[in-house]
């Protein structure tokens, strides 16, 4: 695997990062490229453990979360549906009709979904719960992860990319460090902020100030349009 040098910055917490941190994670590949599907990936061994096919009935792939049970899976086509689907056999358990989504982000019981500026929160048998606006972009939100009571959400802009929301306060900072190139991926892991390149490389970021701290290679064909953390629920 090629990296550049991952140098563990100081975080101004009262928990410090695990060491050593094994990074598998749960790829979203588009429908019209080649290779589509859902992979279960190791960065570290640069291997593909599993691959899962796409819910037939979903058109344009875009969003994917994990809970530690199940994979939850969005698209933003014309009356796409998120789908609940079990990760060893790609089973789908349950169907949430009318959502149309980029970004799909799990905190507690609830699922948070992005609809262009707009961040949707709801049960996770579809119920409503809340929506709001965001306050730093007027296009499309193309990704969404939470860490604690912070959103950040992935906006289409070349500058400053990357917004962090508090939940408790609605209030919105730029990520002022982190750049990206062609992704439409954002998640979260151990004190990172994950991005993809546009060549499909697996970028870790620093969660404070974006700064780059470390990008490998995938093996992984095809557009990716999701990546999120595997991890086994406590």
């Amino acid at each position: 695997m090629v990296s550049c040098n991952r140098n563990k910055p100081v975080y101004d917490i009262t928990r410090t990062p695990t060491e050593p941190v094994t990074y598998k994670w749960w790829i979203l590949t588009h429908k019209n490229y080649q290779k589509p599907g859902i992979y279960l990936y190791d960065e570290e061994a640069n291997d593909i453990v599993l691959e899962l096919s796409l819910p037939e009935d979903l058109q344009s792939p875009h969003a994917l979360a994990f809970d530690g049970e199940y994979l939850w899976v969005g698209g933003n086509g014309e009356n796409e549906s998120m789908y609940q689907i079990h990760p060893d056999t790609g089973d789908i358990v349950n169907i949430i009709p009318n959502i149309i989504t980029e970004g799909i982000a799990v905190k507690d019981n609830n699922l948070y979904y992005c609809n262009l500026n707009t961040i949707n929160v709801i049960t996770k048998n579809g119920s409503f719960v809340d929506t709001f606006e965001t306050e730093n972009t007027t296009l499309n939100i193309s990704d969404i992860t939470i860490f604690e009571n912070n959103l950040y959400y992935l906006r289409y802009s070349e500058t400053e990319p990357v917004i962090k929301l508090n939940l408790n306060t609605f209030s919105e900072t730029p990520i002022t460090g982190l750049t990206t190139s062609g992704t439409y991926c954002l998640s979260y892991f151990d004190y990172e902020l994950i991005t993809v390149s546009a060549l499909n490389e697996i970028n870790h970021n620093s969660i404070q100030s974006g700064d780059l701290l470390s990008s490998s290679p995938t093996i992984i064909e095809g557009w990716i349009t999701a990546i999120t953390p595997h991890f086994t629920a406590e």
